[in-house]
């Protein structure tokens, strides 16, 4: 499947129309996986998984509200709206205990999701996502400035640097630079200044993961990268205690968007919880 050649597909939700692109193998193995892209972003996140699982799975790539080929109506963005959005397309597309797989912001939609709606999904997979019960950094004055900027007249500048700092320096520099302009400097731009602000607020100020992840039993995985904000703004602790499910992974020396930087890392992982973390986990016998 050339990922860069799809046409989305448009699904009207009360007048705003929601954009997704899906991908369906001749003969496609349960679970069908719906993959759901971080702040700013879109789809193309996900380019290298969408490829790869096509070939054996039903594949749906959100673009969330606000974000990529979805409508942006001039509203408040919560991680609470991102989630029944993909609840719902999900109901519209018949997926069936579909494995939720959520990137950075993405994540902690994809954990809202199966909070709030227990039924829907097989287990959930969150990518380098700050899960807590309150933004670490919250009060911090970086905080302040950072909104701040992001509802300046300079605010695209403002998005393509915090995407490029979060890559960090592993790769080749000119491999880097093309990632960064193929997969994510595009989504960056096109995203209208009024929703990046407010989804970054509404994530920042008013979110609680609290109550999905105490409703959250479906099986859960991890994968974390190597980026200084998000190991110190997600408590990983916090949410085994209230998820005992859990399973935790980490990418080898690569950033924050690591499905691309190691994608076949990511797709090795996935996998594996696919075939493993999805069963019921054996009672330990003593």
């Amino acid at each position: 499947m050339n990922v860069a050649e799809s046409s989305p597909v448009l699904m009207n939700r009360a007048g705003v129309c929601l954009a997704h692109f899906e991908a369906i193998s001749a003969s496609p193995l349960s679970p069908p996986l719906v993959l759901i892209h971080g702040w700013t972003g879109d789809h193309r996140i996900f380019t290298p998984q969408i490829e790869y699982f096509a070939k054996s799975r039903h594949v749906m790539a959100v673009n969330l509200r606000g974000h990529g080929d979805s409508d942006a109506p001039k509203q408040e963005y919560t991680i609470e709206d991102f989630a029944d959005d993909v609840a719902w397309q999900c109901s519209e597309r018949n997926l069936v205990k579909p494995l939720i797989i959520g990137h950075s912001m993405g994540g902690s939609v994809a954990l809202e999701l199966c909070g709030r709606h227990p039924e829907l999904a097989s287990g959930v997979v969150m990518i380098d996502s700050i899960v807590t019960p309150r933004w670490a950094l919250r009060d911090s004055p970086e905080i302040d400035q950072f909104l701040d900027a992001i509802s300046s007249s300079n605010y695209r500048e403002v998005l393509r640097k915090n995407a490029w700092s979060m890559a960090l320096d592993y790769d080749d520099p000119s491999r880097r630079e093309s990632i960064h302009n193929t997969y994510i400097r595009a989504s960056c731009e096109k995203t209208p200044q009024h929703v990046a602000y407010s989804a970054m607020r509404n994530f920042i100020l008013n979110y609680d993961a609290s109550p999905a992840a105490t409703r959250c039993k479906v099986p859960m995985a991890y994968i974390a990268a190597d980026v200084p904000l998000v190991s110190a703004a997600c408590d990983l602790d916090w949410l085994k205690v209230r998820c005992s499910q859990l399973v935790l992974a980490k990418t080898l020396l690569a950033g924050h968007f690591n499905t691309i930087e190691v994608a076949d890392q990511v797709n090795a992982m996935l996998d594996r919880f696919l075939a493993v973390g999805l069963r019921p986990r054996p009672t330990t016998r003593m």
